[in-house]
């Protein structure tokens, strides 16, 4: 006999694999646009309301950064297969120096015939330009963080006619035939954040990203209505998923206030977790969460991958509180410094959430300034900061309110000038003690393959596993580990070290 609450469960499963059909049917669809939906000249792109060929698009960008030199700055971190720019806009309070603040990316168009996300951030970029000392809200964000807008991800699948003069024959793939969004390292077969055989623009994306380190981030998608939550590789939930679920929410709150029947059909009304619609492998919003620490959504913006132009001014209407709504929540959660207490100096060091985070959740705060950005649902946490050389400060009762934030500024106290000081070890074993799992995270060694032993005290090996390493934190259960002590072995083939790791289970 089934019980009356799995069939409940079984029926919402069969549900929302039928709304998330029919969706992915929706998906495959592009209605075609052609010449009459293309500006006739840059002062018609500029309305917003065609779309740029794509001399237009690099005159923009270009006129953005020439008009307003004190708060923003054009960057090309690349170029395509067939030589077109990859562009990103800094927009910024001082926008040429590297100050202590977050920083966000807003990118789109990386499927080369999903085009709304492209007109959407370039009025996105206008409006933050333009009302830059008339609005407060946009004021806020413009002087608290440095916010980066790549509007063309894929420049060659949107303009594969040879005369870049229209996206009538705009495709999916980058011109050597690549999903971009399928070509990132990929967390379920443990690949290293290693740029080689990929796409040439994911290439140069991976290390823009590497080199900015987003604290937030959103990567604009057609083809559906609905904001993707990670993972997309996995149906473990994210450690943040409250966090996510709370931000991708409101989101898509905003956009239906103005239009009810927009993001309308799905089983957590305009919300998704991304494993729960479909598998996807080797997404970039997977990558950033993964590899980079960061905190990336998916937003699919429209059912049609081409909408006519006649569309883009309403779609803008729909999107454009919760775009600027979504930049803000950036600045809340716990933010703050590390530096050390007996110089004032910045220090790198890792923030953990004490029974919260996992290996892919942790922040770190920046070499360079110590700043550091945890974003968090509201509650009540516990954080363990530490740096190699300082001892551990642990900071308790950290109050987090909704669209608040709370600001720390840690001192870490280094070891005594009396204590001898150990090599730099090769790898980190944390939170120690540990509870239900902990993380095994190496420093400075090569990609490759771990070999993980953990002994009792009294010799008998618990268990032995061998893991590739890529290139971020491993995190291990302790599950069949009971309270006390046990020893860790840590083989990369290169080092080979032994630390000791208390369980302590509840």
């Amino acid at each position: 006999m089934i019980r009356s609450s799995t069939l409940k469960l079984l029926l919402v499963a069969l549900f929302y694999h039928f709304v998330s059909a029919s969706l992915m049917a929706q998906w495959t669809k592009s209605t075609q646009i052609d010449d009459s939906d293309m500006a006739q000249d840059l002062n018609e792109a500029l309305t917003f309301q065609k779309y740029p060929t794509y001399s237009q698009y690099l005159e923009m960008m270009q006129g953005f950064a020439a008009s307003y030199p004190d708060i923003c700055r054009l960057d090309t971190f690349g170029t395509s297969r067939e030589g077109r720019l990859l562009l990103a806009l800094k927009i910024s309070d001082h926008v040429n120096l590297n100050e202590p603040e977050a920083a966000f990316l807003y990118s789109s168009t990386m499927h080369g015939d999903e085009v709304l996300g492209y007109v959407l951030l370039l009025r996105l970029a206008d409006t933050l330009l333009s009302g830059y000392g008339v609005d407060s809200e946009i004021n806020r964000v413009v002087d608290s963080l440095a916010i980066w807008i790549n509007p063309l991800a894929n420049p060659d699948g949107s303009y594969s006619n040879d005369n870049n003069l229209s996206l009538e024959h705009a495709v999916r793939l980058s011109m050597d035939g690549t999903d971009l969004n399928r070509d990132f390292p990929d967390p379920s077969k443990g690949e290293a954040d290693d740029t080689t055989g990929r796409a040439l623009e994911n290439q140069h994306m991976m290390r823009f990203l590497r080199e900015h380190r987003f604290s937030m981030s959103a990567n604009l998608h057609g083809g559906a209505e609905v904001v993707n939550y990670p993972w997309d590789y996995t149906p473990h939930l994210h450690a943040d998923d409250d966090w996510y679920r709370f931000i991708s929410r409101e989101y898509a709150d905003e956009a239906m206030a103005v239009d009810p029947d927009y993001m309308w059909g799905w089983p957590d009304n305009g919300i998704t977790n991304g494993w729960d619609w479909y598998e996807a492998l080797g997404t970039r919003q997977d990558y950033v969460n993964y590899y980079l620490g960061g905190r990336e959504v998916t937003l699919e913006l429209s059912n049609n991958k081409l909408p006519p132009s006649e569309e883009l001014e309403q779609l803008w209407n729909i999107n454009q509180r919760s775009l600027l709504n979504y930049m803000s929540q950036c600045l809340y959660g716990v933010r703050g410094s590390v530096t050390d207490l007996e110089t004032g100096d910045p220090l790198r060091a890792r923030i953990f959430v004490q029974n919260h985070d996992s290996a892919y959740s942790v922040v770190h705060s920046s070499a360079r300034h110590g700043d550091f950005y945890r974003l968090i649902k509201e509650g009540d946490y516990e954080l363990v900061v530490s740096a190699p050389g300082y001892l551990n400060d642990t900071i308790t009762n950290v109050s987090v309110n909704d669209y608040q934030a709370t600001l720390l500024n840690i001192q870490l106290e280094p070891y005594a000038s009396s204590t001898p000081m150990p090599e730099a070890p090769a790898f980190r074993i944390y939170p120690n003690p540990a509870a239900g799992s902990f993380i095994v995270e190496a420093e400075n060694i090569p990609f490759g393959e771990l070999e993980l032993s953990v002994h009792s005290m009294d010799g008998r090996i618990i268990y032995r596993r061998k893991l590739p390493y890529p290139g971020s934190g491993i995190e291990l259960s302790t599950e069949g580990m009971e309270s006390g002590i046990y020893l860790i072995h840590c083989n990369s083939g290169t080092f080979s070290e032994v630390y000791r790791l208390m369980v302590i289970k509840p």
